[in-house]
């Protein structure tokens, strides 16, 4: 039982040490830091762009889902093209 609870405590302090302190080096290395910084100066709003490709790709899905259930590719299968 002494044993779960040392790894249960265990994985909180590896959790810990990964979120402040690997996450922050990576930040700084990777130039994730600079992209934020400039976002937040040109008042940017990354959210918006995410909703409108959503938007946009919407209507394709849907496009895509009839022409797979309404090929003709499946039915004959024994025919050449």
């Amino acid at each position: 039982m002494i044993k779960k609870w040392i790894a249960f405590f265990a994985s909180f302090v590896c959790i810990y040490f990964f979120c402040f302190s690997v996450l922050p080096f990576l930040d700084e290395t990777l130039g994730f830091k600079e992209a934020h910084q400039k976002l937040a100066e040109e008042d940017i709003e990354s959210g918006a762009w995410y909703y409108i490709f959503v938007k946009k790709v919407e209507p394709s899905s849907e496009n895509v889902r009839h022409t797979l259930i309404y090929s003709n590719l499946g039915e004959n299968k024994n025919e050449e093209y």
